[in-house]
């Protein structure tokens, strides 16, 4: 299972950084743009039925059986999703706000305005890169001690996608903020490797957790994990998906049919997990 998960997580360095390199060597295309709008719609319904549909509940049966009548799952599920809000809403500046909540494709024709513009290392976009680098990286962290803390295989692999899907997509932002900045050639691509590192690094810390705490505090460490990963997917799924994806104008149906089957591809699964 550890080797697995090992295959996975390096599977989701390399679409992180896959997807922040293609604004930074200059190749995007505004002709992707729907295939992304559809992957980012899949994954949200993946994330939002992962979330509702088996970890809240498994999360929730763990601590019933640890003697919690307190409904505890839910409960950091909440304060997660509002963890999530406070970093990516409240606690970032402007700028990178911009950067991070852009239209889909609003973020390939920015790569074009990069060589417009002569910025400089301590210019707000080249700061900017900074703040989107540590919201990014905290969501990334958490998702990994996700699927790191995630005890079923079935349910690993599918959560492994719908990351995937999505970090492609937060690589992408990440590299359109350091593309736009004038930092360094390689002071960026150390920062990417910094965001793609994140997802595996939390995997590997929750997955060498739950293999070495054994009896109830490792049943209560599994439960938290699964109870705040719940909250930051659904998050995910609603406040940085969603909202990205369907105020845009056309195709709006299409991104609709792909969410739902994200949704029923992971409530289906539930049948044999």
């Amino acid at each position: 299972m550890f080797g697995v998960k090992l295959a996975l997580l390096i599977a989701i360095l390399v679409a992180g950084a896959i997807g922040a390199a293609i604004p930074l060597i200059r190749r995007g295309s505004s002709t992707h743009e729907h295939l992304l709008g559809w992957g980012n719609a899949f994954a949200a319904g993946v994330f939002l039925a992962a979330g509702l549909v088996h970890m809240l509940p498994e999360a929730n049966r763990t601590w019933i059986t640890l003697g919690y009548d307190y409904p505890m799952a839910f409960a950091l599920a909440g304060f997660a999703f509002a963890f999530m809000l406070l970093v990516e809403h409240v606690l970032l500046p402007e700028h990178a706000h911009e950067e991070v909540h852009a239209p889909s494709g609003e973020r390939f024709a920015r790569i074009a305005e990069t060589n417009l513009h002569d910025t400089h290392a301590d210019s707000p976009e080249s700061l900017s890169a900074y703040a989107v680098l540590t919201a990014l990286s905290i969501h990334a962290l958490l998702a990994g001690l996700a699927l790191g803390a995630e005890p079923d295989l079935s349910r690993a692999l599918v959560i492994s996608l719908a990351i995937v899907a999505h970090k492609s997509a937060a690589g992408f932002a990440l590299g359109v903020s350091l593309a736009r900045s004038a930092l360094p050639a390689r002071q960026a691509w150390t920062l990417v490797i910094l965001f793609a590192s994140a997802t595996p690094l939390g995997g590997l810390l929750g997955a060498l957790l739950g293999a070495n705490v054994e009896g109830d505090l490792g049943a209560i460490l599994e439960a938290s994990f699964l109870s705040i990963a719940a909250g930051t997917f659904i998050y995910v799924a609603t406040f940085d998906i969603l909202r990205d994806e369907f105020p845009a104008p056309g195709g709006r149906f299409a991104k609709w049919c792909v969410l739902t089957s994200g949704i029923a591809s992971m409530s289906a699964l539930a049948l044999w997990t």
